[in-house]
């Protein structure tokens, strides 16, 4: 059986049509993509990422996880793995506006586009500070952090520690038993 053609949508039509939907979907520059599912490992890396983030970046910061979308243009909205956002927001709000940070698990069918398109998104973000990739299939945490002048760098860590927001953390505290 063909799998139903979905039409090009506005951010609008996406939000009101992924409502009724039973799965979870993201809008990639207009189109509806399917939201796959994940691992018990990705998410024990997920929780973890996210009481993390939670003792990095304490209130008004508040964390979030896969249940809300990231709007990172008006045609583009993601779920992410673990986030940070400091501004006020409504508690029915299902989409966040301005993340401060972002961190995403990599999986293998997701591992390509993770690193490629949704890391050059995400750091086209003015409001973003850090966009964090962790790896499954290795000890290996990626920060992109951005300066105060603008521009990026990129931490590349797998012993110990490693840093974000300014502090050290030890990779245990993501990867537990992996």
């Amino acid at each position: 059986m063909k799998q139903p053609i979905i039409p090009q949508l506005s951010a609008e039509e996406f939000l009101r049509w992924e409502e009724a939907q039973s799965l979870r979907f993201e809008l990639h520059h207009g189109f509806a993509v399917a939201y796959a599912g994940g691992t018990v490992s990705h998410d024990r890396v997920s929780f973890r990422a996210r009481g993390l983030l939670a003792r990095l970046y304490p209130s008004p910061c508040e964390t979030f996880g896969r249940d809300v979308k990231v709007r990172v243009s008006e045609a583009t909205f993601y779920y992410c793995d673990a986030g940070v956002r400091c501004d006020p927001i409504d508690d029915d709000a299902t989409v966040i506006e301005r993340p401060h940070v972002v961190v995403e698990v990599l999986s293998r069918s997701t591992r390509p586009y993770d690193i490629v398109e949704k890391r050059a998104a995400y750091r086209a973000m003015n409001c973003l500070a850090a966009y964090v990739i962790i790896h499954t299939d290795m000890r290996r945490i990626e920060v992109d952090a951005r300066a105060t002048n603008g521009r990026w760098s990129t931490g590349t860590y797998g012993d110990d520690e490693a840093y974000l927001n300014g502090q050290a953390f030890v990779l245990d505290e993501v990867y537990g038993r992996l």
